[in-house]
């Protein structure tokens, strides 16, 4: 005699089985976003079973893009709490079936945050495609594209520019977007009203102490500046056409975010012990500063969030990494973490043994590493992408041997450009050979 119960149950699966299968047979309706905010509409009857890569050709044929867009752009899933970029046998369909599971394994989001951060199908630069090949790039439609991009991630506040540098952006983006500067059409009101959509928040948000917003001596408001820097751009580019120009605009826009370690880069979030004084310690843990991990071909960044500050920059020929993801211990889920080494640029003169707790003296002029930990829900994927950055480049290195690209976890590498601000870290001290000296 069978159990109630467990007809029910299996009468459900039967159902659900069948209401699947009728699913998977109707035409499917799905939207590619671009960056400009246009979207590319699509009713595909495989469209339960369509590979990424097949969904990347069918935009590009639609846009009226060149072949090598292929190798410039992918599809992500982007959404206010993940992004992830969609490798080519990926189907979106099941991926967006799996979105909220994603969501809750990599991000600490709570279920309603999930429920209201909807992902959207985007088409982006892929991560993957190498800076120095970008600066061949003359297809306008591509450079549109490109541009909208590092747009969004400038007023986004991601990318974290020097001051000078948002406002020469702001000029080029206004004279795309609003034109030559003219007296007549232009006041400051507009450029006010506008700012939000030109800069990010920190740019123009004054700090307040209290009930008072507090402005830097001296400080120039950031729409005066903002009406100056489209003032100079327009003055530059003055004996122009604009709608033939671009182009070249969009080249102008592109070459300024160049510059930067973490162009074309992947975002993920997460946070860093920041060092506090030695009485607040003993008091209170130390506390934790939000920062964005950006990982494109060439190195790893770390970025204040709040402050949208450059704090770290470490090219892959000076990194060494571990992921750790820690057992549950009954009372929390600690996140996991994603561990930095890296060499610096300081020597070590003269270490007593005492200080490494070993009994031996260090060596004077030994190079020094520094530990940083990064904890995120991402971290996984952290890692996933440094390594398969790092295996391409040793790839390429084994198809061209006269070119070091590099040399990830040894540390041998004569180039010292790590851009850093390692007083805002709680940081651990190794010699090269793995002694600890100091941990903070």
């Amino acid at each position: 005699m069978s159990n109630f119960g467990d007809d029910e149950v299996a009468r459900q699966k039967i159902e659900k089985a069948a209401l699947l299968e009728k699913n998977a047979k109707e035409p499917v309706e799905l939207v590619v976003f671009l960056r400009d905010r246009a979207g590319v509409y699509f009713h595909l009857e495989d469209g339960h079973t369509v590979r990424s890569d097949e969904l990347l050709e069918l935009v590009i044929d639609e846009q009226g893009l060149p072949p090598e867009a292929k190798e410039v752009f992918s599809l992500w899933f982007v959404s206010p709490i993940l992004d992830i970029r969609l490798k080519g046998h990926h189907q979106p369909f099941q991926i967006i079936q799996q979105w909220d599971q994603l969501c809750a394994l990599y991000t600490d989001a709570k279920n309603e945050e999930i429920r209201d951060a909807e992902p959207v199908l985007m088409l982006q630069r892929d991560v993957f495609y190498p800076k120095d090949q970008e600066v061949f790039v003359t297809n306008e439609q591509m450079l549109c594209l490109l541009y909208h991009e590092a747009k969004f991630n400038v007023v986004q506040g991601r990318y974290a520019l020097y001051t000078e540098d948002y406002h020469r952006l702001a000029g080029l983006q206004a004279l795309i977007h609003l034109g030559k500067y003219s007296t007549q059409t232009h006041v400051l009101a507009d450029y006010r009203s506008n700012l939000t959509q030109f800069y990010p928040e920190h740019m123009y948000v004054k700090e307040r102490f209290l009930f008072f917003a507090r402005t830097k001596p001296h400080a120039r408001d950031c729409e005066d500046l903002f009406m100056e820097a489209h003032k100079r751009v327009s003055e530059e580019y003055g004996d122009r056409d604009v709608e033939h120009a671009l182009s070249i605009l969009y080249r102008k826009y592109l070459e300024v975010c160049w510059t930067y370690p973490f162009y074309g880069a992947a975002f993920f979030s997460g946070r860093v012990q920041t060092p506090t004084g030695r009485f607040k310690k003993i008091i209170l843990p130390s506390p934790d500063t939000e920062v964005w991990v950006a990982i494109n071909t060439e190195c790893v960044t770390v970025i204040d969030r709040t402050k949208s500050e450059l704090l770290l920059s470490i090219p892959f020929s000076e990194l060494s990494w571990e992921f750790r993801d820690p057992d549950f211990d009954g009372d929390n889920d600690p996140p996991p973490c994603l561990f930095l080494q890296f060499l610096i640029n300081d020597k070590l003169e003269a270490v007593e043994g005492e200080a490494t707790g070993s009994g031996e003296g260090v060596p004077g002029g030994a190079p020094l590493t520094k530990l940083l930990k990064v904890f995120s829900r991402e971290a996984k994927l952290m890692d996933a992408l440094i390594e398969t950055c790092v295996n391409r480049k040793l790839y390429q290195r084994q198809r061209s041997p006269g070119i070091d690209v590099v040399d990830s976890g040894l540390f041998d590498s004569s180039r010292r450009n790590v851009m850093n601000k390692l007083e805002r870290f709680c940081l651990s001290t190794y010699t090269k050979d793995g002694q600890v000296l100091d941990v903070k």
